[in-house]
């Protein structure tokens, strides 16, 4: 098949780094394993130099009063619209977030898009909803094929939402195994990495001083001052770069643990740091939510309920006091979820 993945900015400035084994494959969301599986691949991005057109200025009108399906923008709509005489030429599109695949979509309700959509979705359920935006939302679902990351979020969608079942399915995020790996000495520090609004840095920073260890937070998130005295930040995220991939996988194989401290939700969330933790052979400890992405976490991580700060010190001391606790050998890989991305390719290409 001819495939096209569609991201928001950054990716394609990365491809020569990928290529050359500097930087993980899953953040190109499996494109890189199907195109050695023979698959014909070609990169997108909703980037910078496009014009916004008089009807993003009017789209964005109605979305501020929920009159349009809740990821669907004027921003994204007009990039969408520029990109659609190339992704033509492909067989299937794949949208990498919520607001690629609902432009695309919005593309294809009125014949401008002409290939079928597989788009992935994550926490849709956390908008309002009113009938007529509801009906537009289901619309654009069922023009694509959507994959989620978690079971949790499928039967809600289903029932809230209305989409067609038969194109709604659960594709759960791995990670570049090559890449993340373990390798170097402990230290005695806790670590923290993410920028996703669910994490739940305050009952983090709330069990800071019981800990009594050194943590370092790797986020742009907000935190509240003034910070314990064992709390360090390092300012980083995947688009600024001020922290190279290389520089995160080094603090992981360093930390003597990574805690993923997540305020509850349905929403799967800290798969990445999570999976590439376990990847470079540390410990985790991950809140559990009602989004826990997979089941097998309960016997591969440490498992603490939600904004609970005094069971997460007595989980982080334990893993800090019993040097034998050593994370599952083997996690999700990138390649099982291209995989799947594959199958959803091939359910799309063959609907009506």
């Amino acid at each position: 098949m001819r495939l096209a993945f569609v991201y928001l900015q950054g990716r394609q400035a990365r491809l020569a780094e990928l290529a050359r084994g500097e930087a993980p494959s899953e953040f190109f969301y499996g494109a890189a394993e199907l195109a050695a599986a023979g698959h014909t691949v070609g990169h997108f991005e909703f980037g910078e130099g496009v014009p916004a057109a008089p009807i993003a200025a009017l789209l964005d009108l109605f979305r501020r009063a929920y009159l349009t399906p809740p990821k669907l923008t004027g921003d994204t709509l007009t990039r969408a619209w520029a990109l659609c005489p190339e992704l033509n030429a492909f067989d299937c599109i794949v949208a990498t977030t919520g607001h690629i695949a609902f432009a695309l979509a919005a593309c294809a309700a009125v014949g401008r898009l002409k290939r079928p959509i597989v788009g992935i979705q994550c926490g849709l359920l956390h908008h309002p909803y009113h009938p007529l935006r509801r009906a537009m939302t289901r619309g654009l679902l069922n023009r694509m094929h959507s994959l989620l990351f978690g079971e949790a979020e499928r039967v809600p969608m289903l029932e809230q939402l209305g989409v067609d079942p038969a194109r709604l399915q659960v594709n759960q995020f791995g990670i570049d195994p090559r890449y993340w790996t373990p390798g170097g000495a402990r230290e005695d520090y806790v670590l923290a990495v993410g920028n996703d609004p669910r994490r739940d840095y305050t009952t983090l920073l709330a069990a800071a001083q019981e800990i009594g260890a050194p943590i370092r937070i790797v986020t742009r998130l907000p935190l509240p001052a003034p910070l314990p005295p064992n709390v360090e930040v390092l300012r980083g995220s995947w688009r600024d770069r001020a922290l190279s991939d290389a520089d995160i996988r080094e603090l992981y194989r360093r930390a003597a643990c990574v805690v993923t401290p997540l305020h509850d939700s349905i929403q799967p969330s800290g798969q990445s740091v999570t999976l590439q933790a376990q990847a470079c052979g540390t410990p985790v400890v991950l809140t559990r939510t009602r989004g826990l992405w997979d089941a097998a976490m309960e016997g591969s991580v440490k498992l603490v309920a939600p904004a609970e700060p005094a069971e997460l010190v007595a989980a982080v001391r334990g893993i800090l006091s019993d040097k034998t606790i050593a994370p599952t050998a083997s996690v999700r890989s990138i390649d099982a979820f291209a995989t799947g991305i594959e199958e959803a390719c091939e359910r799309a290409v063959a609907s009506p």
